[in-house]
């Protein structure tokens, strides 16, 4: 039998292996943890916005999908809902989450949406409903793309579009997006999804995700989110929804991007233009193939960039971060991993000879710089918006 005195030396000597060990195991996880950050920031400046815990956003109730305003549109009386599209690939059915989705037959419609607060100023008297409507008579919406040129059919585009704050005041609005057109001017037929702050519809400033289409012409307002029917929703998500709030949002200056990808894509067998959002993909829900002219085959253009607007005798707002893209990468907005659709479904980086910027503003307003390589990470990618101003030609 040990002694004492060795049974007591022997557990100083196992503690201090103990601690000796826990201690060496401490300073190698830390190391690999500050290693692990370093590569993040070398290699990675995107960061998509799950990768921070979120709240929920309780400004929507859930909706019995086969009661969704999409199905008052004419034209979807009898439109059997597309659950998923068919170029889908390994669907997996999740039992739906208390916190993160609507029950299961069920989607987050968002319930506050304002129709009827009037904008007031010295020369203008409009209920903000029909700010866009407006917009399209006036001089003071501006445009800011990169345009697709070749001769083809695309069904779809995919971006990668950098969040950020905007402060804008209810006569203004300001969005980014992945655009697809089809038609003549007089019927334009185009798809809109991006981010954007809608004071006009929501009544405040956060970042939204936003979609606007239209199938009657350029000279039409369209439909932005669900202030009119036409986007069928599919998905019980309450975080990707339209009209759902996306943070965390990039602060200006920060060398890693919040950012979320948006995907607008054609279903070949239906017809059906799918909004597809998030990786892993959120697919949030259709417009269909039913409610376009020209849209209804293929999109014969796609488009990046950033879109706003303002009451006359007012300033345009900022567009993206607000800064211009000559200030650089830390500062400007981004969309990267540009990429075009093909009947095929195939994603495909954007070709630079078949590309071109449209701007219908001031470059001291706003700006656009396409970048054909911008990392290994981002590929071809536009650096774009700036603070607005006076911006008329």
């Amino acid at each position: 039998m040990l002694s004492p005195a060795i049974l007591e030396s022997n557990i100083y000597n196992f503690m201090a292996l103990f601690h000796f060990l826990v201690f060496s195991l401490c300073i190698a996880c830390c190391k690999v943890d500050a290693r692990s950050k370093v590569q993040l920031k070398e290699q990675n400046h995107f960061t998509t916005s799950d990768n921070t815990m979120r709240q929920v956003d309780n400004e929507f109730k859930c909706v019995d999908i086969y009661k969704q305003p999409a199905l008052q549109h004419p034209l979807l009386k009898n439109h059997k809902i597309q659950l998923h599209p068919t170029f889908a690939k390994n669907v997996v059915q999740s039992r739906p989450s208390y916190d993160r989705e609507c029950p299961t037959g069920k989607v987050p419609i968002y319930k506050r949406i304002k129709r009827h607060q009037i904008v007031t100023n010295s020369s203008l008297k409009l209920p903000v409903v029909d700010l866009r409507h407006y917009a399209q008579s006036t001089k003071e919406f501006h445009t800011v793309t990169l345009d697709s040129t070749q001769n083809q059919i695309f069904y779809g585009a995919f971006a990668k579009i950098s969040a950020y704050n905007l402060s804008l005041n209810p006569y203004q609005y300001s969005t980014s997006s992945v655009i697809v057109e089809s038609g003549p001017p007089s019927e334009l037929n185009s798809i809109h999804a991006g981010l954007g702050v809608r004071p006009d519809i929501y009544g405040d400033s956060q970042l939204r995700l936003t979609t606007l289409w239209t199938a009657f012409g350029s000279g039409n307002p369209g439909c932005s989110d669900n202030k009119c029917a036409g986007f069928v929703q599919v998905t019980q998500d309450k975080l990707y929804f339209i009209g759902s709030v996306q943070y965390p949002t990039t602060p200006i200056g920060a060398s890693e991007k919040y950012h979320l990808e948006f995907k607008i894509q054609r279903d070949k067998s239906t017809g059906n233009w799918w909004l597809i959002v998030n990786n892993p993909e959120v697919q949030v829900g259709y417009w269909p193939r039913d409610i376009f002219t020209h849209l209804s085959t293929g999109a014969s253009k796609v488009r990046f960039g950033g879109e706003t607007f303002a009451a006359p005798n007012t300033v345009s707002p900022p567009m993206g971060s607000g800064r211009l893209p000559q200030d650089g990468f830390q500062y400007s907005a981004l969309m990267g991993v540009l990429q075009h659709i093909d009947t095929n479904y195939n994603q495909i980086d954007l070709y630079p000879a078949y590309m071109k910027v449209y701007n219908d503003a001031k470059k001291e307003c706003y700006d656009l710089m396409f970048k054909e390589n911008l990392t290994f990470l981002y590929r071809r990618a536009i650096l774009y918006g700036g603070p607005g101003g006076h911006c008329n030609l």
